[in-house]
């Protein structure tokens, strides 16, 4: 894949007969066609001479390539080719096998794929090969919003951070009134409308309550007289002209930014409130709209998965096992899966295990993997590949999350209390960051 050309190599099966055609299939020609509407219909007539049904057909594609790659894909889908997608490492793992070297062509790994498709189809070698479905419209827009809404989610910590130095210098006693934050709403009216704290002790204690109170800063706004003798002892040093206007663009990069991640929320929530696996995703022990939107946006159709080995490894918590011997003998976290996915679910985990949320089955399991001698880190890891089990139990089988079910699998006693499961508690203000989890063991 290409943003502006792509490379195709089609290899008959004949040319993999090692005895007739001896590394035939290394020879094979290649096409490289256009990115648009004039390379496809080039592609095409290249097709066509060797069948023009598109069953005769295996394509196998690199996962890279973004917007132009999904257009090549889709455009093959649509008219019926069977197209599957094969990993970048895969394809650098089996060049060096086959060619002994690093050395990288488009022309190389395209017949690489190609002899990897076969070796996949015929005689069932095991690649890092996904098979690509036609994407639902939806489905593929809702995974573009979700990487939105995290990107947006950045740049505003990041706007936050910028404006935290700023008033470390500027006005650092504010730390001291603001204690949650001095990023907040009512922080960031204040300074819009008193930008240093020489003109804010300028200021009366009315015009300052007035601005607290349509901030809803109710308890703050009480200690205006604080606030105003903070101003009036300042340490904070006279700003010059472009600290001031910095200020006041990040202040409206702020204003911007998460006006528009709140808009982005809104749509997203339309989107997945119709969606079949918003409400089984929804009857976990805990809850958050930007994490249902980016499981459905990930997973795509369960049904794509066999068991749920497959499915945990596509989610990125899967057990990476060496031995040798009695010299080696280690298990880890391994380094693959769909990022987005992975990350959800470890913060799920991690939740999970928090005190502010109530006991569940998944905090049982934990604490009965920390009983048994494990570092926490890796019993979160542990926990976050029980979740995508019990996840893909859910979503294969179309029922909703129950705990009592999953108690009792466990073996344990059947709650008799009065609070009620079937609410799990909705998370406000997630964030998906990267998660760290390169030295976590789960079996």
């Amino acid at each position: 894949m290409g943003y502006k050309t792509h490379v195709a190599c089609a290899c008959p099966g004949l040319l993999f007969n090692a005895k007739r055609y001896p590394d035939g299939w290394k020879r094979a020609k290649t096409l490289h066609f256009s990115s648009d509407a004039a390379g496809f219909k080039k592609l095409q007539g290249y097709l066509d001479k060797f069948s023009t049904k598109p069953a005769d057909f295996l394509v196998l594609s690199e996962p890279t390539g973004g917007y132009y790659g999904l257009a090549l894909q889709m455009y093959l889908l649509g008219r019926g080719y069977t197209v599957f997608q094969v990993g970048n490492t895969a394809v650098k793992e089996y060049r060096k096998n086959v060619y002994g070297s690093e050395t990288k062509t488009d022309d190389a790994d395209a017949r690489l794929m190609a002899r990897m498709g076969f070796l996949h189809e015929l005689v069932g070698e095991e690649f890092s090969i996904h098979t690509v479905h036609l994407a639902n419209p939806d489905e593929s827009v809702l995974r573009l919003m979700t990487r939105d809404y995290i990107k947006l989610g950045k740049d505003i910590r990041r706007r936050r951070s910028q404006l935290l130095q700023i008033l470390a210098f500027t006005f650092p006693e504010l730390k001291t009134f603001f204690k949650g934050s001095v990023t907040g709403k009512a922080a960031r009216d204040l300074i819009k409308q008193y930008p240093t704290p020489y003109e804010l002790k300028s200021a009366s204690n009315e015009e300052v309550a007035q601005l607290l109170h349509t901030s809803r800063a109710y308890h703050h706004e009480k200690r205006v007289g604080e606030l105003l003798e903070l101003a009036e002892t300042t340490s904070g040093l006279q700003v010059v002209s472009h600290h001031r206007w910095r200020q006041e663009w990040i202040l409206s990069q702020l204003d911007v930014l998460e006006e528009a991640q709140k808009s982005l929320l809104t749509q997203i929530s339309q989107l997945i409130s119709t969606h079949p696996y918003t409400p089984i995703i929804e009857s976990f022990p805990i809850k958050s709209q930007i994490w249902t939107a980016t499981l459905i946006s990930v997973i795509g159709n369960i049904d794509r998965f066999n068991n749920y080995g497959q499915f945990r490894a596509y989610v990125g918590w899967f057990p990476k096992i060496a031995q040798s011997g009695t010299s080696l003998n280690s298990s880890r976290l391994a380094p693959g899966g769909a990022r987005l996915a992975r990350n959800v679910l470890g913060q799920m985990a991690m939740t999970l295990v928090t005190p502010n949320v109530r006991e569940t089955p998944f905090r049982i399991y934990y604490k009965r993997l920390i009983g048994r001698g494990m570092r926490p880190i890796s019993a979160i890891g542990h926990l976050s590949g029980k979740l995508a089990s019990v996840l893909y139990q859910c979503l294969k089988t179309k029922t909703f999350y129950d705990e009592e079910t999953h108690r009792k699998q466990m073996g344990l006693i059947p709650t008799t209390d009065n609070v009620h499961h079937d609410t799990p508690i909705e998370m406000q203000d997630v964030t998906i960051d990267e998660m760290k989890f390169t030295d976590t063991d789960d079996a």
